[in-house]
């Protein structure tokens, strides 16, 4: 006879599991599950056409359908031991299974009892019919019973009782031998006054998804990155050498953002152009590059690229270890918490890897310090509650390397997915890296997110699902705020305990570094009051989110790969007043979404430097945009589109999309023409057909938006945008004013021609067409190993040169004139 069983999974999500006396579990034909575009699907659908081994990786991590669709999922050898009982602790009483799936005491419960490596109670665990089965002394006794509602299995492998305690592996490999970096302490830039050494605790980041995954839009590729400090008032003299097959700086070389280097003196090529020596005269986040500029248009080397970063800091100084409460590598719990009142550290040299997804949760008053060069897989949340004055501070890595157990509450729902995620005022984030290694295709997750606009507290009643509102109109469930003036549902919030009110006590986020590698892995959110500085972005999605208001985004160097947009202006915000955020001293150092910008997303506005197809009942206003450059190819500069279809939308109770008032972008440089590859441009749209009794701010509308800039010199214009007018009114374009023009330093040599045996050695093997001589020496002036270009203004052809000897320039044929940068 065949019975329903009604299980939790770990998740406090019912799943329907249909079992049978003679073994054999089968998809509950009964089930359907919603794909997010409001069609539903049974499970049979995971197992149809050539896509069914994505869809089953993809769907089958979500808790609800990983029960009901028990034989698609793989799921047969993951349940708990029928009949099986154990005895509590202090009241002696007898329980099943079940006793873990209660929703408000079941998280509880579990860190008291399914610890899979150790006794945790005294009694014993006994079948039903009294059958001695597993001693409550023996480790891993309820974890092997109760497998299922312990919340141990793995959906990649299902685990069969009892769970051994999986053998930490060793953390990321230092550096692979792409890259040796050494460096020094020097007084100033050109005085190389001291001699570099080899910099230790280089670190590797390979692409790890599979080639399966089409999240990751085909980046490839790797990152070797270091953290290196500079006291106050010296520079830094770098010595690096490249092991990359194929790379070279005899066709360029590159510190981006090079409008912070080009004024720190040449670099110093040596042993076949392979090795650079240079100066960083500042903090910052610096990519090193031994290749030539055209690289960055050609899909297969750009995507491919293994990158060298070099992340600058300024000392800081860590409280004194034996204050500090070490942190243990040891613990089999699925999480931890930390506080309150209290300070730890994580130590260099330790491996902190559990062979699992850890949580640590933070509380009031704690701190959480990192020695240089510490390496944690694990991340720090708290989203159950607001806390205050919690400090995360030191140059060591954070890392999501394990598939996360779906929709924990307050450990991996979509609230809680993060790296860092947090709820709360006074919180401060200073200089770790957060990096995602994780392999599973599509796994969600920000690098960090404080008082995101966008999700609620959680509570004990069901793990929030970011597709509450993805594709849904409302009325909205019931989901109760943090620091929002209103609840999901739009009724009023209440309780603004321990939430910002200005700066002072805002969230600061300083210089943080993100890096990811798949789709619906995004970058930096500081939410209200929250300020951004001193930071770096590398993501496949979108990279720094000002979705909030009074926000301060500022010297932030981004690395935007094949998908997002680098400056994202909102989705899904709560309906409450989004106002006077600033965003200011970006350094978009590369932008690959020109690869998929035509086809992701599916409307017209492409894939901008600045972007959005925007869905919120919130009226945004007054954001000040400025000084915004962007370095290689990129495909637009302004992509927005207001929508009440938008897939990631929270409308007004009506049915009504805020407007955009009042925006400006003073100050957008592309230092090369737009690369296009079909389809899509600069576009400006609001809603078309705006709900009925949807009028004046909510009737969702772009008005009194200005923008200045400049494309390889040329100013933006309303010819290159494609605006819909009915929906865009009092659009206006000012002068901008050019930056490169007091970098410019260069000697002009008339009716002269430099080549190899007269004068240079060429560095561009084919010349580049440009705008203007002036577009010529900027190409130069970003490339460290340029010392003059030669420009022809007939056809405005432009070559880069080095080892430039004026004496010896050839005669320019009338149509030849030679600049000769000179070095401060």
């Amino acid at each position: 006879m065949k019975m329903g069983i009604l299980v939790y999974f770990f998740l406090f999500t019912v799943s329907a599991l249909v079992n049978s006396s003679d073994g054999q579990c089968v998809d509950d034909s009964s089930f359907r599950f919603e794909l997010g575009n409001g069609k539903t699907r049974k499970c049979a659908w995971l197992n149809k056409g050539k896509n069914s081994a994505k869809r089953i990786k993809k769907f089958c991590k979500r808790g609800h359908i990983f029960g009901a669709c028990q034989d698609t999922c793989n799921n047969c050898n993951c349940n708990d031991t029928l009949d099986y009982q154990f005895t509590v602790i202090n009241s002696g009483k007898s329980r099943s299974c079940s006793f873990f799936t209660n929703e408000k005491k079941g998280v509880r419960r579990r860190a008291n009892y399914c610890d899979p490596n150790g006794a945790l109670f005294n009694g014993k665990a006994e079948a039903a019919d009294g059958t001695p089965t597993l001693q409550g002394t023996q480790k891993g006794a309820v974890a092997a019973g109760c497998v299922k509602s312990c919340g141990l299995c793995s959906v990649s492998t299902p685990v069969q009782s009892p769970v051994a305690s999986p053998t930490p592996p060793t953390p990321t490999p230092p550096n692979d031998g792409l890259y040796s970096v050494k460096a020094c302490i020097a007084d100033s830039v050109g005085q190389a006054s001291c001699t570099p050494v080899a910099v230790d605790d280089i670190r590797y980041m390979k692409q790890p998804a599979a080639d399966s995954c089409e999240e990751r839009e085909g980046q490839k590729g790797s990152v070797t990155y270091v953290d290196l400090v500079l006291p106050q008032g010296k520079v830094l003299y770098v010595q690096v050498s490249t092991f990359v097959q194929g790379q070279s700086g005899a066709r360029g070389f590159f510190v981006r953002p090079s409008r912070k280097t080009r004024n720190w003196g040449l670099a110093k090529l040596a042993n076949g152009d392979t090795e650079a020596s240079f100066f960083l005269a500042d903090t910052g986040q610096f990519s090193v590059e031994f290749a030539q500029d055209s690289l960055w248009r050609n899909k297969n080397q750009a995507t491919t690229f293994d990158a060298l970063m070099l992340f600058v800091n300024p000392e800081i100084t860590l409280p004194n270890s034996s204050s500090l409460i070490e942190i243990s590598s040891t613990s089999s719990r699925v999480f931890e918490n930390l506080g309150p009142n209290k300070s730890y550290v994580f130590k260099a040299g330790i491996t902190y890897d559990w062979g699992r997804d850890h949580v640590f949760k933070v509380h009031d008053n704690t701190q959480v310090y990192f020695e240089k060069g510490a390496y944690v897989r694990a991340r720090i949340v708290q989203t159950e509650k607001k806390v205050k004055n919690v400090i995360l501070k030191g140059y060591g890595t954070l890392d999501v390397h394990y598939d996360l157990e779906p929709d924990l509450i307050g450990i991996s729902d979509d609230a809680t997915r993060q790296n860092v995620g947090i709820y709360g005022k006074n919180i401060q984030v200073f200089g770790l890296t957060l990096i995602n290694t994780n392999p599973t295709c599509g796994l969600f997750g920000y690098c960090l997110n404080i008082n995101a606009n966008w999700s609620p507290l959680t509570n004990d009643d069901e793990p929030f699902d970011a597709f509450d509102l993805q594709l849904k109109d409302p009325p909205y469930k019931f989901r109760q705020a943090h620091c929002q003036e209103k609840n999901m549902d739009d009724s009023p919030n209440t309780d603004f305990t321990n939430c910002p009110t200005s700066h002072d006590d805002g969230q600061k986020v300083s210089y943080v570094k993100c890096m990811t590698w798949q789709l619906g892995q995004d970058g930096l959110n500081a939410g209200k009051w929250g300020t951004v500085e001193n930071s770096f972005v590398r993501t496949v999605d979108d990279a720094i989110k000002p979705w909030d208001s009074n926000g301060v985004y500022k010297d932030i160097t981004i690395w935007q790969l094949t998908l997002g947009w680098p400056i994202n202006f909102g989705w899904w915000n709560w309906n409450q007043p989004d106002v006077d955020t600033i965003v200011d001293n970006v350094y978009i150092i590369h932008n690959h979404n020109w690869v998929t910008s035509p086809n992701w997303p599916e409307t017209s506005s492409g894939q901008c430097i600045v972007g959005g197809v925007y869905g919120s009942g919130s009226v945004k206003q007054r954001y000040v945009l400025s000084n915004i450059y962007v370095e290689t190819a990129a495909s637009c500069a302004v992509g927005l589109q207001i929508s009440k279809k938008a897939y990631s939308r929270h409308l007004t109770p009506e049915g009504c999309v805020g407007n955009m008032n009042d925006m400006s972008i003073n100050g957008i440089y592309f230092d090369e023409e737009f690369y296009q590859t079909g389809g899509y441009n600069n576009f400006l749209s609001g809603e078309p057909t705006p709900a009925p009794g949807c009028t004046g701010d909510l009737s969702g509308r772009i008005e009194n938006m200005s923008i200045t800039g400049l494309v390889a010199g040329k100013a933006l214009s309303k010819s290159d945008f494609i605006v819909n007018d009915s929906t865009v009114s009092n659009l206006t374009f000012g002068t901008a004013v050019d930056p490169n023009e007091q970098d410019r330093n260069y000697t002009k040599y008339s009716n002269k021609n430099a080549y190899v045996g007269n004068g240079g050695l060429e560095i561009d093997d084919v010349a580049v067409t440009v705008r203007s001589a002036d577009q010529c020496q900027d190409r130069c002036s970003s490339d460290l190993s340029c010392e003059c270009v030669v420009y022809r203004s007939t056809t405005s052809k432009c070559w880069k040169l080095k080892s430039c000897i004026p004496a010896e320039f050839d005669d320019g044929d009338g149509i030849y004139d030679v600049y000769v940068r000179n070095l401060v």
